[in-house]
Formats: C-alpha cells, structure tokens, sequence
C-alpha cells in the first residue's frame, strides 16, 4: 500500500504531462480504488487473502463491511468511510472502547488522506464495495442513484433518539424521489471539493449514510440511535467525568487548564478521545 501511495505522490508532485496522460490517470485512480478497498477490508475483517495477480481483491472487498457476530467479551465491528481529515485511533482508544462496552459496537473509521477525492469516489462507484456507513459531501446522491444506500424510514419511526434528529417538516425535506430517506446532513465537515487540496479546505454540510454493503442494517441503525443518548453524547464530547471534565453544583460542565490541554492534544485524541464526529450527533 505504501508502494501504491508513493507512486501517486510521485506523479502528482511531477505533474506528468504526455500524450498518455489519459491513461496515467486511468491508472491512478485503479491504484487507489484497490488501496481503499484493501483499507477498508483491513479494518472489518481479522483475515484475508490476496493473490498476487489481485483475483481475489473482489471477493475479499464483497465482506469488508460483514458484521461480526457479537460474543459476550467482542462487540460488533463496523466501519466507516469518510471524506474529512481525520486522526486514526488507537486500538484500545479508551472512549471507543468504552462506547462499545455500552452499545456493543465498535466503528472503524477510514480518513481521507490526501488523495484526489473525484476519483476515489468514482473508484468506489464503480467497485461497489463500500463499508457499514458513508460520509461524503453533495456526491451523496450518486451512491443512491447506484441503489447503494439504505432507506431510513423504518429505523426513523423504530429508533426515538432518530426521529428526534429533526422535525417531521426537516425529515420530509430529506426525502429522495421515490419518497424515501437516505442519509442525514453532518454540519461543518472538512471535505474535498473535486480534486487534491493543497493548503486549503471546504468547509461545508456533507451527507451520512448507512450502505447496502451492511450486511445487518438494524445494528447499524440501532448503533447511530444509542449514540444520541446523554450518556453516549457525553463521552463523546465531554469524555470521563472526573478525567476530562468536573461537574458544577447546579449540573453544569467544565474543564479545568490541564483538561482542556489534554483534550485538545492529537496525542491524547489517539489514545483517548473518540467523538464519532462524523456520525450525527443530538
């Protein structure tokens, strides 16, 4: 993969120009299709296999997104794909570990890191294998032009902690030409707009859903609606009480200096903060 992302540095740095520049393009984006699909199979599955000349890619990316059968010591493990910069979290994240204690799911996530963003999306509507959720900007609506996406209204009226994200009039809003929902907006997401960024972001409402390629939507549903809880919420973004905040006598909460400087340390984030920043949030 390191070999895969240092040739796509090389070329971008030398900004090839020739008469094959069709085809170098062509080929970069195939490159990079098959080292999302390897990341995204990493994350979701404990074993996989590879032949040399890539045969098996396919079947191995059909299961990146298999929901693992929950054991009473394992939650389930989820993924998710966003296009935002993002810090991958440690194995034993310590808030992580701590949601999945309580909902009994764990998400990985899956960051952007510097590719063109056009041709990662392209590569991942051609394939056709994404992972549990999906977190793009206005290109949304192509992964449900390709029947790519879940339709929410069964979990909207099942899952309170949903149907509470907007009002019926906001709901209706959302609804897609054949009358159904597909995906919620996340506020104030870094994204990419059509090519690789260089000093510069797009700050913007970007769309999450959840893909056909889970293989057990209600979890996954399920999962969005427990993190919406007060108790879910605050260790999302407030984290342990006692460790990265104190309670006034009237309910209200705070940080001290060397809580709020640990709470805004990359790595402290790592090891310790996870706030699913990506999913929705009440």
């Amino acid at each position: 993969m390191l070999l895969i992302y240092g040739e796509i540095e090389y070329m971008r740095k030398k900004r090839i120009k020739d008469s094959n520049t069709g085809y170098l393009i062509k080929l970069t984006t195939l490159l990079m299709t098959i080292s999302m699909l390897l990341m995204m199979c990493s994350c979701s599955l404990e074993k996989s296999v590879v032949t040399d000349s890539g045969a098996d890619i396919a079947n191995t990316s059909a299961s990146a997104s298999l929901t693992t059968k929950k054991t009473p010591d394992e939650p389930v493990k989820l993924t998710m794909f966003a296009t935002e910069l993002g810090n991958e979290k440690a194995d034993d994240n310590v808030i992580r570990d701590l949601i999945a204690e309580k909902t009994g799911v764990k998400v990985s996530e899956i960051w952007m890191t510097g590719q063109y963003f056009r041709n990662v999306i392209d590569g991942l509507l051609e394939s056709e294998k994404l992972t549990d959720y999906i977190y793009v900007n206005e290109r949304l609506d192509e992964f449900y032009e390709h029947g790519l996406l879940v339709a929410w209204d069964e979990y909207i009226e099942k899952y309170p902690n949903i149907k509470n994200l907007y009002t019926e009039e906001e709901w209706d809003m959302l609804r897609q030409a054949d009358g159904h929902i597909y995906s919620v907006n996340i506020p104030g997401g870094t994204i990419y707009e059509d090519a690789l960024i260089e000093g510069s972001e797009l700050t913007n409402k970007a769309g999450f859903a959840v893909t056909t390629c889970c293989k057990d939507p209600d979890i996954a549903f399920k999962f969005i609606n427990d993190i919406l809880s007060e108790e879910i919420m605050d260790l999302r973004f407030w984290g342990i009480e006692g460790v990265d905040y104190n309670v006034n006598p009237d309910g209200s909460y705070y940080r001290d200096r060397d809580m709020t400087d640990n709470w805004n340390n990359k790595d402290y984030e790592v090891m310790h903060v996870c706030q699913y920043g990506s999913m929705p949030r009440a």
